[in-house]
């Protein structure tokens, strides 16, 4: 079982992003250097065509990240409220922000605390305005901590 250190939640970045800017870059360029040879040489539709292949992988990755971005949108949102939550949880326990250790990255009911060495179980309302921690204990006591 993992648990998240609010610290983490802050500041954790996915790569994903990086991996789909780049590959969109490198698409944009093919078919840059696909348009000017076929500028060049008119008479070689190769380069035409492989201009167009290079357009429509293009316009598939521009078409896959904005869909990426929607859902990362969400996730992201999703993420800056447990951040949130979590500098909120600590200070209303008296306690660092570096104590508190989540079991997932986004604000839910049931989540685990972990709290210096004792587990929690934390309802959530159905507004989520309020909370509730109960006390449990861990079957399987192999647990990774993220900070």
């Amino acid at each position: 079982m993992t648990f998240y250190s609010a610290d983490y939640l802050a500041k954790h970045s996915s790569i994903n992003d990086t991996i789909g800017i780049s590959l969109m870059v490198i698409a944009f360029i093919l078919m840059a250097v696909g348009a000017v040879a076929f500028m060049r040489n008119r008479m070689q539709t190769r380069y035409r065509e492989l201009s167009i292949i290079a357009l429509l992988f293009f316009l598939f990755l521009a078409g896959a990240r904005y869909t990426d971005y929607e859902q990362a949108k969400s996730l992201d949102n999703q993420r800056t409220q447990m951040s949130s939550f979590g500098k909120q949880f600590a200070k209303a326990q008296g306690i660092s922000t570096k104590q508190p250790f989540f079991n997932t990255k986004t604000v839910s009911d049931g989540m685990l605390v972990k709290i210096a060495k004792k587990y929690y179980r934390l309802t959530m309302s159905t507004d989520q305005q309020s909370y509730n921690l109960t006390r449990v204990y861990l079957v399987n006591s192999e647990v990774k901590v993220i900070k």
